[in-house]
């Protein structure tokens, strides 16, 4: 038709066919490109296949030139749907009469994109809606075919929406590819709910991640119904999942894979022997199936495509089949993978995290969140456009393949650039052709091809036998329909039966032949037909009915005794024997036997020789044999390869011995304070043949922050009353009071016990532990009291000063440490005042070290040392600015005054604390060495101020 037109005409169509080309390029830069090289795939097995196998195409132009047809659907009665992304347009085609119809979408320039065709119950009925997203006008869209009304949701600027989906209950799923998002649109309250991505985009309109594809699952458990939003990631070269009711990401990262970037584009669920797998395209020219979690991971396998840089997208799931369809845009394929076989390959570990607000753990990482919106809908009604187009058929054969699961069919024009696919209800494969100058949607029609091959060809037996072929039934192509076997040409004599006789392929049955004694002798070709479709395949398979031969060797064997023993664990018992000849020339049978647990032994008092002969089965155990009710197969062989085994099998039944362990522990109670630890001792006991090793855990109720660690945690008995300690640690954290149950339980590969302890968890009356808990001093303040408790606690002097140190200590601590536990600021404030006094003391604890060999005068100079820095470092500066402001009304003589007093006194204390020592006197123990620190204290805090203020008296 353009030829006819003239040359300025052509030149304008030129114009505006670059113009549209411009148009769509930039459109096109927003989609997922194939790889610019491929690494040839490796280990390809290719399949048998008929080479004169023809498929037939039909192609239909789209009316509006440079469409660029890209996504398509079909609906139930086998109308296709599609997009045309370059002319901003939805189109309809009816295969029955041609007819195209093309509706224009409101908003311009939209580049509508990909396409879900649904058939949506209503009241009265059902409707067919179609549902795509408009990539870039950022819009998700609803087409009702009984009213043209188009409905429009306008989404955020920069969404790009791309791959979408329709749940059973209305709600549009989409990836947003423009800002890293997965979207759920509930259109029944116009509510946009989206998950943004970890690693997401802060600039609309430039992805960091690209999701693109998207697919939803819906898992269903006896308690609750699960979304499972499967999508990809084309930048971030990922495979995700979300799991809607927990807001939990599993992330696929196929880069920790280390073959490169895979650009996954879109994605469908399939079935592999029951169970859902995932199949993506990849743009580095690989197919990939993932299954479900398997505990430690997920089965993944991955196919490379046999045409170097196809460019898969577009998939789409063929059950009947078993089979994912998609298109290979750089190449012009239309390809499928078998599904019947994948999963065979490298189990691919995710990662986990929840987005917020949902908690888990662990968190995922910034950006990643889950908000909800309302936005707003506008409804159009559209007007159709309607055009036949005649079409063009041709025929086109396998292009390459079966190779790894992997068929591909090329089509006529090799710059088509396929996009999409769909499967019609009759099994027929329906594509788009995006080239701009190309504008076609097309059509592969499978036909239904069977093949029948009998195994074994030929059977030969005696009158009176049975024999059996096996008939296997496998489909080529196409749907199944049901199969009628048959057979020709039946001997005089011979009864045939078929089991199963018809079914839909593939499927294997067996024809059993039955004949009599009176069944003539002879060589009896037959022929197995197959019948289904029109289609009718032929199997020969030959029957040989010879004359008998003359009896051969035949023998039995009997158990003549009981023919059940049961024994302990390290016992042994015995079957009596007798093998007789039943016919033939005599041969010599040797007697085996098998089916035995672990750790059995056995041995024949005759084990062979010429039937008839009698033996006896002596069986030994020993006291690890795994207990249970074992068969056991007696066979008897010749050299020939004859074997028989003893009917009926003897059944040896094995108890175990007692093994088992006791769990106790000193107590059952144990009290505590807030920001501390405590320790007990679990013991175990073996008991009987015990013998392996316990695993310690341990469960608070209710839960709390309570911790509790066991040293070690895995610990080995050994059997006949072994007896082994667990050292067990119970810390309280500093928030936590109240009375919890603790239940140990320590588990071995058999049985399992408990121990309960009740755990009673107080305020801490101690203003350091509660002021210092968690901070950068508490391993500072958990050495101190290690110190005080194991070295100044085991001396005599250290262990009376505490007594009259905790007496004044505890008189106040608790109330002061109640009011920090309910005061972040006092703990601060505290925390900084004992900043020096802990210094101090670990001072004084190197102190008490240089002394160790004598402990108790350790003590002594370690109390002095710190008495003496306590009064310096918080008491000093303090006197000093007394002594100050009174220099003038205190004399030489009164200063030397206080300085004998003070002397005199600490020698009374020193002589009363040697005195204490001596003669072992507590309560004079605890009065001078209380007042021996408490003197240090008071020089340290005087004498500096005294003598500043004499120096600077002689100064003046």
């Amino acid at each position: 038709m353009y030829l006819s037109k003239s040359t300025m005409t052509m030149n304008r169509l030129s114009l505006v066919a670059v113009l549209t080309g411009l148009i769509v390029l930039s459109a096109i830069s927003y989609m997922p490109v194939a790889s610019a090289a491929v690494a040839a795939p490796a280990n390809i097995h290719a399949e048998a296949v008929s080479s004169i196998q023809q498929f037939a195409l039909s192609e239909w132009t789209v009316p509006t030139s440079a469409s660029q047809p890209y996504g398509i659907g079909v609906d139930t009665n086998g109308r296709v749907w599609f997009t045309e992304t370059a002319t901003n347009k939805i189109a309809r085609f009816d295969p029955s009469n041609n007819n195209f119809t093309e509706w224009n979408v409101t908003t311009p320039n939209s580049q509508p994109h990909n396409i879900f065709v649904k058939l949506v119950t209503i009241p009265n009925g059902s409707i067919t809606q179609i549902f795509f997203t408009e990539f870039a006008s950022s819009k998700i869209a609803r087409f009702d075919s009984s009213t043209n009304n188009l409905t429009e949701w306008a989404l955020p600027a920069g969404s790009n929406p791309a791959g979408i989906y329709v749940d059973e209950n209305n709600n549009i799923w989409f990836a947003e590819s423009g800002r890293d998002i997965i979207a759920r649109l509930t259109t029944n309250t116009n509510t946009l709910t989206e998950w943004t991505l970890p690693g997401a985009t802060s600039t609309p309109g430039s992805p960091s991640l690209k999701p693109w594809g998207i697919y939803v699952q819906v898992v269903t458990t006896p308690t609750y119904t699960n979304r499972f939003v499967w999508f990809t990631e084309n930048l971030g070269n990922k495979i995700g999942r979300i799991e809607v009711t927990s807001n939990r990401l599993t992330i696929w990262d196929l880069g920790s894979l280390g073959l490169g970037s895979y650009q996954p584009t879109d994605l469908t669920i399939g079935v592999f022997q029951t169970l859902p797998v995932a199949i993506i395209t990849n743009m580095n020219n690989k197919v990939s199936v993932l299954g479900n979690d398997t505990g430690g991971g997920s089965l993944y396998q991955e196919t490379a495509l046999p045409s170097l840089a196809s460019g898969p997208m577009g998939l789409t799931y063929d059950s009947p089949r078993n089979a994912a369809w998609f298109a290979e845009n750089s190449v012009s394929n239309i390809a499928s993978l078998n599904t019947t076989n994948v999963l065979a390959g490298q189990l691919f570990t995710p990662t986990y995290c929840t987005i917020a607000p949902q908690s888990g753990s662990p968190s995922c990482t910034s950006p990643s969140t889950m908000t909800s919106n309302n936005i707003t809908q506008t409804i159009h009604r559209l007007v159709g456009v309607s055009n036949i187009q005649s079409p063009t058929s041709a025929t086109v054969g396998i292009h390459q393949g079966p190779i790894n699961g992997i068929t591909e069919y090329s089509l006529p024009t090799n710059t088509s650039r396929p996009s999409y696919v769909a499967v019609d209800s009759s099994g027929s494969v329906w594509f788009t052709e995006s080239n701009l100058t190309i504008n076609r949607i097309g059509r592969l029609s499978i036909p239904y091809i069977f093949q029948l091959a009998a195994s074994p060809s030929l059977q030969t037996i005696n009158p009176g036998q049975s024999t059996t072929f096996t008939l296997n039934v496998t489909l080529t192509s196409g749907y199944a329909q049901p199969l009628q076997l048959s057979l020709l040409n039946t001997p005089t004599g011979v009864t045939a039966v078929f089991n199963p006789q018809s079914q839909n392929p593939p499927f294997s049955s067996t024809l059993t032949f039955t004949t009599t004694n009176s069944t003539p002798t002879g060589t009896f070709p037959m022929t197995v037909q197959a019948s289904s479709g029109g289609q009718i395949e032929s199997a020969l398979i030959t029957l040989k009915i010879q004359t008998p031969l003359p009896p051969a060797f035949d023998f039995s064997i009997g158990v003549t005794g009981p023919t059940t023993a049961t024994v302990t664990q390290g016992e042994s018992a015995s079957f009596a024997l007798a093998v007789t000849r039943l016919s033939g020339s005599p041969q010599n049978v040797n007697l085996t036997a098998s089916g035995f647990p672990s750790g059995v032994s056995y041995s024949f008092t005759n084990p062979g020789g010429s039937p008839s002969f009698t033996s006896t089965i002596n069986v030994f155990t020993t006291v690890n044999t795994p207990g249970g009710t074992y068969p056991i197969t007696i066979t008897g062989t010749t050299s020939g390869g004859l074997t028989h085994t003893a009917t009926p099998a003897p059944v040896l039944t094995i108890n175990e011995l007692p093994r088992d362990f006791n769990l106790s522990a000193p107590v059952t109670q144990l009290v505590l304070v807030q920001s501390s630890r405590t320790a007990t001792t679990i013991t175990l006991q073996s008991i009987g043949y015990f013998n392996g090793n316990v695993t310690l855990s341990g469960a608070f109720s209710p839960s709390s922050g309570l911790t509790v660690t066991f040293t070690p945690s895995t610990i080995e008995l050994q059997p006949n009353g072994g007896i082994a300690q667990d050292s067990t640690t119970i810390t309280a954290p500093k928030n936590t009071v109240g009375t919890y149950q603790l239940t140990v339980t320590g588990t071995s590969s058999t049985p399992s016990r408990t121990h309960r302890f009740t755990i009673s968890v107080q305020v801490s009356p101690c203003l350091i532990a509660t002021a210092t808990y968690g901070s950068e001093l508490a391993p500072q303040v958990q050495f101190l009291r290690d110190f005080r408790d194991q070295q100044i606690m085991n001396t005599f002097a250290g262990s009376n000063f505490m007594t009259a140190f905790n007496a004044w200590y505890y008189s106040f601590s608790p109330a002061v440490a109640q009011y920090e536990s309910t005061s972040p600021t006092a703990r601060v404030i505290a925390k900084s005042v004992l900043y020096p006094l802990i210094g101090i003391l670990q001072i004084s604890s190197s102190t008490f070290g240089l002394f160790g060999f004598a402990p108790e005068f350790a003590a002594l100079v370690a109390g002095l040392l710190a008495g003496s820095l306590i009064g310096l470092a918080y008491f000093s500066f303090p006197s000093f600015c007394t002594f100050w402001l009174l220099k003038r009304r205190l004399s030489a003589q009164g200063r030397g005054r206080v300085m004998r007093v003070m002397a005199s006194g600490f020698a009374i204390l020193l002589v009363a604390f040697l005195l204490s020592e001596v003669f072992a006197l507590p309560v004079s123990m605890m009065i001078s060495s209380a007042g021996l620190v408490l003197a240090a204290v008071m020089a340290s805090s005087l004498l500096p101020g005294l003598v500043a203020i004499e120096y600077f008296r002689r100064k003046a």
